[in-house]
């Protein structure tokens, strides 16, 4: 039964049989026109009826209303790049506004974060996304062996045709990371060191010395990162670091000690 068939079931028997009773339904609301002889009539009970009905019609209609202002939720938009030749991850992460750090984090299909290959898609992480660790999460073994597939020894010494030292004027790294970063605690060494994991086989090449025991005030290099070495443990096991765009993000510095064999330095 309509709600106005109901209504007028329940006013028939307060007005008689011989009142007409027109309903009228107007957008959110329902008027009733009684008539008695071509006269108008007045309802005993018309008008505490009329505020029921019209009460629970706009109830209705502002509840059908609310249901189609709901907007039926969607799911972030995933974003995707594709390695062009010389793309690293540190230059595809700033024209995102991310960290590669995030980059490494997001994608599995990376496993050393200095080796991408032109064609690779790339899956950019949103900027609230939680994501693993998984630099962190590296053994010391998996990073060893990183380091042996990137074609790199123990210890570096000058080649017998290596570069001229560039010029250690100024930062030209880029503000608020790793290498910025240590670029700003070593402003002795030269700009132009590569990337994060680049910079000891690039430094060893212009006749700086590295090598892999901890030193306090030297650069620790691991992949696809460099740090600054505040300070080494009596035992010589543990580096305590300082370092931007790891924990906190770009131009953050953070803190945190590890094992000194997990890294390689420059002196």
């Amino acid at each position: 039964m309509s709600v106005i068939s109901w209504f007028l079931c329940f006013l028939k028997p307060a007005i008689g049989s011989k009142h007409i009773i027109t309903p009228i339904k107007h957008k959110h609301f329902l008027v009733l026109i009684g008539v008695v002889q071509g006269e108008a009539m007045q309802l005993k009970y018309g008008l505490v009826a009329l505020s029921v009905m019209a009460t629970l019609v706009l109830a209705g209609g502002t509840t059908a209303q609310a249901k189609s202002n709901e907007k039926p939720e969607t799911k972030p938009t995933e974003v995707y790049v594709t390695v062009m030749p010389g793309d690293n991850l540190s230059v595809i992460a700033a024209t995102h506004e991310t960290s590669y750090i995030r980059l490494f984090n997001a994608n599995e299909a990376i496993t050393n974060p200095d080796l991408i290959y032109a064609d690779q898609q790339l899956r950019v992480p949103r900027a609230d996304e939680q994501l693993p660790d998984r630099l962190s999460q590296m053994t010391v073994e998996q990073q060893s062996q990183i380091i042996a597939a990137a074609g790199t020894t123990a210890q570096y010494a000058p080649a017998a045709g290596s570069t001229a030292r560039g010029s250690s004027a100024g930062n030209t790294y880029a503000w608020g990371y790793c290498t910025w970063w240590a670029k700003e605690m070593r402003p002795d060494l030269p700009n132009r060191l590569g990337n994060g994991g680049q910079w000891v086989a690039n430094a060893a090449l212009q006749g700086i010395a590295t090598g892999t025991v901890a030193r306090a005030g030297a650069i620790a290099e691991q992949p696809g990162h460099v740090a600054y070495v505040e300070s080494v443990s009596p035992d010589g096991g543990t580096v305590n670091l300082s370092e931007m765009n790891y924990g906190g993000g770009i131009g953050q510095v953070h803190r945190r000690s590890a094992p000194a064999s997990s890294f390689r330095y420059i002196y």
